[in-house]
């Protein structure tokens, strides 16, 4: 459809905007709006991927090509973050891609491969905009996979915290934009308004309210073009795809509207509805954003699990000295030492040291767990004993814990049944609401035009099918973002979906169940010995030393002396002259005290 309108001189070939007049083709040549596209049209020609036009869903136009040469990734610093080897010899990477937006985006790009040789597969995540590609390093550097890939018009990024977070902020800070000028405009508008009724209750002069509908319309027109163009702008590429976009029955309400309350303020005569079209952009400007933010949010606390992993890690070198590096530099055999109240950076074996270690984020059970030299640890336990050496045997996407967030984001991409329904169901409810709205026309404009205009505008505005076609997957990714945050971690929507049938639950451990939370629940004993056991409890990220600090958020610890940390059994110290201690009752009988009535 795009090379239709190319040919007729109206739009570009590749992305379907207007052409400028000096760009125009001659004939039947197709005409591009810029450089950009004509490079990228001429790569799909070349590479046989025009069935990309055909596919008639891009939603907005490419983001133009950078021309950068992308050699830093190249550069073994690069490699040594972002890109993980296989014993196969292919190499993978994860990208972040801007100008992603729909099925044809992930069409295109997930047909890098045939485009260069040497790339052997890439997988588009469209709802986070992210590239998985490998690639075999001996026939293509990663730089020029990045080349084409800003030709395409997707120029690539590292897929990292730091720099994803930025873009996301300048995202979110262009719809705030948006928002926050759609709800002045509203604002005022409602103001006007607000005073016409109370003109048309109590009397006002003509020509004063005519200057306040006059008013409205100059206050209603850039609420129209600026923040409320996203509604026409996928409208029009709904238009444009013969597809029915659920921004179709808003923009046609927004624009009947706003054409009949025109058309009343030209001529003088019946309401205008420019305080309802104004307050409609801002709620559901507000109303999209909280949507994305909320399965944005959803899948940030599934990444959670990975992000629980430090930055950095310490690793002794041959010498002896100690160097912090990042966590993704971490090789097999390489030296780490972690300190007490660390998170292990990575898969390992324990060298040196004793310590107690918490696999709750792993195992679900909160008890600690005792580790000695040539015990394993995984990557995200926490070390809530001694310092400890540990060699590492795995690290970044070959960790435990990498792995495990890899098979969650994989059954992530799959669409709940309930979901891949919301949208097919979508679909007939916009046709259905179109049809509804033009047959309400119809048998209302026999008796009164202004009165039909009125009933199909109203119709269009209180039918809009965001609850179906928004809140459904919405519902899906917030439940499985908030099980993520209480360490509940569900393999997709297709699995949640099938908790609200009968059926019978398999729990390996209680840990599983429980939420590793210890509470004092009950003091029998001298009130004396308090401040004692906060003294010898200070510090320690043992989850029942957390219990006592809990209980006692406002007494002061005694002081102590000589306080020693056994990893096996609990803590000791002197305190006024006599030797305390506090931890399992072998460890308590070891030092002399005498455990009667234990239970």
């Amino acid at each position: 459809m795009a090379e239709v309108r190319a040919r007729l001189g109206t739009g570009c070939a590749h992305c379907g905007l207007a052409v400028p007049p000096e760009r125009r083709a001659i004939g039947s040549a197709p005409a591009f709006c810029c450089g950009g596209c004509e490079t990228a049209h001429g790569i799909l020609r070349a590479g046989g991927l025009a069935q990309y036009y055909a596919l008639g869903e891009r939603r907005a136009a490419p983001v133009r090509p950078t021309g950068r040469s992308y050699d830093e990734f190249d550069h073994a610093a690069f490699e040594e973050l972002y890109v993980s080897r296989r014993a196969d010899g292919l190499a993978t990477a994860e990208l972040y891609l801007e100008g992603v937006h729909c099925a044809s985006c992930v069409w295109l790009v997930e047909r890098v491969p045939l485009l260069e040789a040497g790339i052997a597969r890439a997988e588009l995540d469209v709802r986070r905009s992210l590239l998985r590609v490998e690639w075999d390093p001996r026939a293509v550097p990663l730089s020029r996979i990045a080349q084409v890939l800003d030709r395409l018009g997707y120029p690539p990024h590292p897929f990292h915290g730091v720099a994803r977070e930025a873009m996301r902020r300048r995202e979110d800070r262009a719809a705030l934009v948006r928002i926050g000028v759609a709800g002045a405009l509203a604002g005022n508008v409602m103001l006007i308004a607000f005073a016409l009724y109370a003109g048309d209750l109590q009397g006002m002069a003509p020509g004063e309210r005519q200057m306040f509908r006059w008013v409205s319309l100059v206050l209603t027109l850039p609420a129209l073009l600026f923040p409320g163009r996203v509604f026409f702008t996928g409208a029009w590429a709904a238009l444009r795809t013969r597809a029915l976009h659920m921004d179709l029955p808003i923009a046609l309400a927004l624009a009947a509207a706003s054409v009949r309350g025109a058309l009343n303020t030209i001529t003088d005569s019946g309401p205008v509805y420019f305080d309802g079209v104004t307050l409609l952009v801002f709620l559901l400007l507000v109303g999209r954003y909280l949507q994305q933010r909320g399965q944005r949010a959803a899948t940030d606390a599934a990444e959670l699990l990975l992000s629980l992993t430090p930055r950095m890690a310490r690793v002794r070198q041959d010498d002896g000295a100690l160097r912090d590096v990042p966590t993704e530099a971490l090789l097999p055999g390489m030296l780490v030492e972690v300190g007490a109240g660390q998170v292990f950076p990575a898969d390992g074996t324990v060298v040196h040291g004793e310590s107690s270690v918490n696999r709750a984020l792993l195992t679900g059970e909160s008890v600690p767990v005792v580790v000695v030299p040539g015990d394993v640890v995984a990557a995200g336990s926490e070390n809530v004993g001694a310092p400890v050496r540990v060699r590492v045997d795995a690290a970044g996407s070959a960790s435990r814990l990498a792995r495990l967030l890899a098979e969650v984001e994989a059954n992530a991409r799959r669409r709940a049944p309930v979901v891949a329904l919301a949208n097919r169901l979508a679909g007939v409810f916009v046709a259905l609401v179109l049809l509804l709205a033009a047959v309400t026309f119809l048998l209302w404009v026999g008796r009164d035009t202004a009165l039909a205009w009125d009933h199909a505008i109203a119709l269009l505005i209180v039918t809009c099918p965001c609850a179906l076609a928004l809140a459904t997957p919405l519902a899906v990714s917030v439940a499985v973002g908030r099980a993520a945050r209480a360490g509940i971690y569900i393999k997709g929507g297709d699995a949640l979906e099938l908790l609200a049938r009968p059926g019978i639950m398999v729990l390996d451990k209680t840990g599983t169940v429980t939420a590793g939370r210890h509470d004092l629940v009950a003091w029998d004993g001298d009130p004396r010995w308090r401040p004692v056991i906060l003294a010898l409890e200070e510090g320690a990220a043992h989850p029942v030393a957390e219990g006592f600090r809990r209980a006692w958020p406002d007494l002061a610890p005694a002081s102590l002396e000589g306080v020693r940390h056994d990893v096996l059994g609990g803590v000791s110290g002197r305190w006024d002259g006599r030797e305390v201690a506090i931890g399992s009752p072998a460890f308590v009988a070891s030092h002399g005290a005498e455990i009667t009535g234990w239970r």
